[in-house]
């Protein structure tokens, strides 16, 4: 055995940055448990532990605190990174070897050294001491991945353990082979809540409760950039994380693009970063061209990319990343894609009346509140809206009581990364004890729960309490005399009245009345509720809110709902004017007025190409709008003031020009044009 001073020199090197990374490591207690429990021989039907997470998330410094706890108990410790070693069988073998004579001073002279004697060594070592052999960066590890599997590890002694740590899910054999899967523990490291952030950013002198949500919201939790953030200024103000946030974003995207082998990706990327979730038709649309299977394979197996319930989205941080260096570098490509998102949805969710649809309509109108408000960057997939009977309404009367004896002002933060904004929504002392005297559990009983609903978590906990009442023949009566909605319901006239007075079994609308949560801080509950309300858009209803909030109110007028000054009230106390508002979505209503909601970002540009295509009079152009809106000879006539045969006149010119034979073949030839 030889012993080198320089070795041991390192070693002190190696003590010391051990040390000091023992003291920032946090959290992580599962992995610890797993690692633990195997060094206590109490799992040891499991050879392999393989760890995947995106970049930064904390893998390299997962092996690190293993390697440390090894050291410890006395265990041999093989950590290797597979950038390090040429990737072949010999490769792979010489750099064990080399790590062996670090780590035990041994001599092994492994030139010309056999794959059968360099298995052999390894047995022989194993019969003194455990070993643990760890691969870290295991996805440049394609081309040995069946070898190290089929001949490395099934020929190893029982005794050591593989642990690799990737970016990717293991894949192939490793999760076809019923025994490779009863082999292999596989745990994906998450970004760290909000309890670990706190726990972490402590060990940077951080200890402002304001900051760190603030750093919190803005990393996701995700450990390299909180680091990133952290060292961002001695001071850390908010204002200083705000001003170095674009810098943040970009170093961490560019240390994860780094995976992106084929460059012919980054457009595929640059488009599926506008997307809130996206699949393969929605980014051929966007890019007006067909992406081939194999070319969107390439796009999903990328770390940052993850399936989600409808279909597939990137990271937030690398979304936002990628989107604010889009609008910066290419201003008119960011929004000529991002006009064409929000056609390619306006046309879906009118043909197909998806809510998912309609929810991305909005999400691409780009308005940054209602982004912010309704599309929080992790939608907690395991919250669900339980309906309201017989059998819980205990739980209804218990969420009232709780909150009459224990309210106070309601405080929450919404925060936009892209913009570095944050809207506040704040509702008074006074405004929670009203709202407390206007209503209870009694008046769930008097809609007969319809449309009452509990919002729970996994753990079956109240999180919320949401009461949408549906308006048909067996609550007009009650919306009339209730407080809060009386103030519109008591004044209908006689067609207003008809009109709402459908059969019990049918809705003529919906009145929001009731949205409130047993903690007001919690942005995740509220985002989660209000993302459930986009179903009510595909009713064919009208829509009823009143609030004397300045939060929702603004929130409604930039869905486009409509005051009705005559139904302002004062419900709430005299210094809390409420106002009502409503928004009609009956019929072709709907087409209506999503199409209104883009008459700000891409509509006028779109008329202005096709009258220049086809060299159509402005006339033409008002009347093909007019046709696009699905309405008739007469209804033109009279929005623009000309006889019914004028408009016929001009239709006919309009065909010529653009070479269709009916309405149907324009409203197609328009819409493979704007589309």
């Amino acid at each position: 055995m030889e012993v080198n001073d320089n070795i041991i020199s390192n070693k002190s090197v190696d003590s010391f940055i051990q040390s000091i990374e023992r003291d920032f490591f946090i959290g992580r207690t599962e992995e610890l448990e797993f690692f633990y429990n195997h060094l206590n021989f109490t799992n040891n039907d499991i050879k392999v532990l393989y760890i995947h997470g995106t970049g930064g998330v904390g893998k390299t410094y997962l092996l690190n605190e293993y390697n440390r706890i090894s050291n410890e108990e006395g265990l041999l410790f093989l950590k290797m990174d597979s950038r390090d070693f040429p990737q072949t069988p010999e490769g792979f073998a010489d750099h064990i070897l080399t790590l062996i004579e670090t780590h035990t001073h041994t001599q092994l002279f492994s030139e010309n050294y056999s794959l059968r004697k360099f298995l052999h060594t390894l047995s022989e070592l194993a019969s003194d001491r455990r070993i643990i052999i760890a691969i870290d960066s295991y996805e440049h590890m394609d081309a040995l991945d069946r070898w190290f599997r089929q001949v490395f590890i099934q020929n190893l002694p029982s005794t050591i353990l593989v642990i690799m740590a990737g970016r990717h899910p293991l894949s192939g054999e490793w999760v076809e082979s019923p025994a490779w899967r009863s082999l292999t523990k596989e745990i994906e490291l998450k970004d760290f809540s909000l309890a670990q952030t706190r726990a972490f950013l402590d060990y940077y002198g951080i200890d402002n409760s304001h900051m760190i949500k603030a750093m919190w919201k803005f990393t996701d939790g995700h450990p390299l950039t909180l680091t990133l953030a952290a060292l961002t200024d001695k001071e850390f103000s908010i204002g200083t994380l705000h001003e170095q946030s674009s810098h943040i974003l970009m170093e961490l995207t560019q240390r994860w693009l780094l995976e992106v082998k084929d460059e012919s990706l980054h457009r595929l990327i640059e488009v599926a970063a506008l997307f809130f979730n996206f699949d393969q038709s929605s980014l051929s649309a966007v890019l007006k061209e067909e992406i081939d299977i194999k070319t969107f394979n390439a796009l999903t197996s990328l770390s940052f990319v993850k399936p989600v319930k409808n279909g597939w989205a990137m990271h937030d941080l690398v979304r936002d990343a990628i989107k604010m260096n889009l609008k910066l570098r290419h201003p008119e490509r960011f929004e000529k894609y991002s006009q064409r998102s929000a056609s390619f949805f306006y046309k879906r969710t009118i043909t197909n009346r998806s809510p998912a649809d309609a929810a991305s309509f909005f999400y691409h109108l780009g308005d940054e509140f209602i982004r912010s408000v309704f599309f929080q960057e992790k939608i907690d997939d395991s919250m669900y809206l339980e309906p309201i009977a017989d059998y819980n309404f205990h739980e209804v009367s218990r969420f009232f009581e709780n909150r009459k004896n224990d309210f106070s002002e309601s405080e929450a933060q919404f925060y936009n990364r892209e913009t570095n904004e944050s809207y506040h929504f704040h509702a008074s002392f006074e405004h929670n004890r009203k709202e407390m005297e206007l209503i209870d559990d009694t008046y769930v009983k008097k809609i007969n729960y319809k449309d009452a609903h509990l919002l729970k978590n996994k753990d079956n906990k109240t999180l919320g309490l949401s009461i949408i009442v549906p308006i048909n023949v067996s609550t007009l009566k009650v919306l009339a005399k209730e407080p809060v909605s009386r103030a519109y319901f008591s004044r209908l006239n006689d067609q207003d009245t008809k009109e709402y007075s459908v059969p019990e079994n049918e809705n003529a609308g919906w009145f929001i009345r009731f949205l409130d949560y047993t903690d007001s801080t919690d942005t995740a509950a509220r985002s989660f509720m209000l993302y459930n309300l986009f179903p009510l858009l595909l009713t064919s209803g009208r829509i009823i809110v009143s609030t004397p909030l300045p939060f929702f109110q603004d929130l409604l007028e930039n869905f486009g709902f409509q005051k009705i000054p005559e139904a302002t009230h004062y419900d709430y106390g005299e210094n809390y004017p409420s106002t009502t508002y409503i928004l009609d979505v009956r019929g072709p209503r709907l087409a209506n007025y999503l199409k209104q909601l883009t008459n700000g970002n891409s509509v006028q540009n779109e008329m202005e190409v096709i009258a220049t295509t086809f060299s159509l009079t402005e006339r033409e152009v008002d009347i093909v709008t007019l046709i696009l809106e699905e309405k008739g000879n007469a209804a033109i006539a009279k929005e623009l003031y000309v006889a019914e045969i004028t408009v016929k006149k001009h239709i006919t010119r309009i065909f010529k020009k653009m070479e269709v034979k009916n309405r149907s073949q324009l409203i197609k030839c328009v819409m493979e044009i704007i589309s």
